[in-house]
């Protein structure tokens, strides 16, 4: 005989699936990968290599995988297929044709033109900045590749948020070097991350240095040159679709006011905390053999594009308010969690009824007697409170 309960039992099991469902699996995922040091190599970099003749696309120390992804400075993009040793072997994809920016400052409509960029501004928030690697530095002007009482990447994150304040924005810079730069540095800057996000930024951005040859990082532009950027987005999270419509907004904006200040964009596997947000991002400015005093240039160039991202003004320009962009906060990624675990029990409580009346057509019998019994009874009682109205 079938237990009476084993509907119930269901129904339980369910309930707790929703909510492993609603809980971010980004932070199990990153502890997974820090457990095998899958983060940057120690030593070394990897070559990213066009599979049609060899030709050089990227160099970057951190760990490559088959499946990463690469969209270069000409919004070319490419795809790992093969990593053997020190060589990651890549295969064009397509041209990309970059996400309209989906700033603060758009309005609720989008443009039907993709080549518009809105231009409503908006009321400016707080932008958070920090260092899940802080002891990084640029041995041109530190010294050292690394310092662990607080590296030169520490500085070029000071450089940021003035810039940014300079245009009215409101900063948080932890000053945190998480040290020592192994394996469970993005675990210790996840405690940072927590406590920016107490204040809701409108960006969390994570700033870096890579650890490969000059010269990959260095852009002439207008015979001058200029230390890039480039821009990381974690694959292992729920919001990388967003993340990456962010970096890809950046970038294009970037490339309308700084050309060739933003090297492309990696889509590494990883988490590096950006499940919290959908505006979450890693920068690499440089490498440690570029100077430092390039890489806070770029930096505060890059605050410009960011502000433009964001709000679409510039400095001293009339602001707007708007309502906030709930689709696009940390809000509106939970209300999507708290909608899936809706679905879910409203489909538990189904199965929950159909099991217990042993068919559908019980089932319908039951609900409908029910509903009339339910009405019935309402009607009865408005119409009793009619007569004791009339007395």
């Amino acid at each position: 005989m079938q237990p009476k309960k084993s509907p119930f039992i269901i129904l339980t099991f369910m309930v707790v699936f929703a909510l492993r469902l609603a809980i971010p699996s980004g932070m199990a995922q990153e502890e997974f990968f820090e457990f095998f040091h899958l983060d940057e190599r120690q030593e070394g970099y990897f070559e990213l290599l066009d599979e049609r003749d060899g030709s050089r696309i990227m160099r970057t120390a951190r760990i490559v995988h088959v499946g990463d992804q690469f969209i270069d400075e000409e919004n070319r993009l490419y795809k790992v297929i093969d990593v053997e040793g020190d060589i990651a072997t890549v295969r064009f994809m397509r041209n990309v044709e970059l996400a309209i920016p989906s700033h603060l400052a758009q309005a609720s409509s989008v443009p039907a033109d993709r080549s518009e960029t809105p231009t409503q501004a908006r009321r400016k928030g707080v932008i958070a900045i920090y260092h899940s690697h802080g002891a990084e530095s640029y041995v041109p002007s530190d010294g050292s590749e690394s310092i662990d009482e607080g590296g030169g990447i520490l500085q070029v994150g000071e450089t940021f948020a003035a810039a940014l304040e300079k245009q009215g924005i409101e900063t948080e810079h932890s000053q945190e070097t998480h040290t020592p730069h192994d394996a469970g540095a993005y675990n210790r800057s996840r405690r940072t991350v927590e406590e920016f996000m107490k204040d809701n930024p409108d960006a969390l951005i994570d700033v870096h240095r890579d650890a490969v040859p000059p010269e990959e990082y260095i852009e002439n532009v207008d015979g001058e040159e200029m230390v890039q950027i480039q821009l990381v987005v974690g694959r292992q999270n729920q919001n990388m679709a967003n993340n990456q419509e962010f970096a890809e907004g950046l970038k294009r904006v970037a490339d309308e006011e700084y050309p060739g200040l933003i090297k492309g964009i990696f889509m590494a596997q990883g988490n590096y905390n950006q499940d919290v947000s959908p505006r979450a991002l890693l920068l690499e400015v440089g490498a440690h053999e570029n100077n430092r005093e390039g890489a806070e240039g770029s930096i505060a160039l890059f605050a410009t594009v960011l502000n433009s991202y964001l709000y679409g003004t510039a400095e001293g320009e009339e602001l707007t308010e708007s309502s906030p962009d709930v689709s696009g906060s940390a809000g509106g990624t939970a209300l999507g969690s708290a909608m899936w675990i809706i679905l879910i029990l409203a489909a538990g409580l189904f199965v929950y009824l159909l099991v217990a009346a042993g068919s559908w057509e019980e089932l319908k019998r039951k609900v409908s007697g029910f509903f009339g019994r339910e009405f019935s009874d309402l009607g009865g009682s408005k119409d009793k409170d009619n007569r004791d109205g009339g007395n």
